[in-house]
């Protein structure tokens, strides 16, 4: 494997990272949102 590869596996494995970390902020957001909605 070279490096160019190996620079290739990372970016790919940082790009999903970002999108599960923005997709579980967006569910914990909603689920505070729709609970705060509830108790007031």
């Amino acid at each position: 494997m070279t490096r160019d590869e190996l620079n290739r596996e990372l970016r790919m494995h940082s790009a999903t990272w970002q999108s599960v970390v923005l997709v579980y902020g967006i569910l914990v957001g909603t689920l505070i949102f729709s609970a705060s909605a509830i108790i007031s």
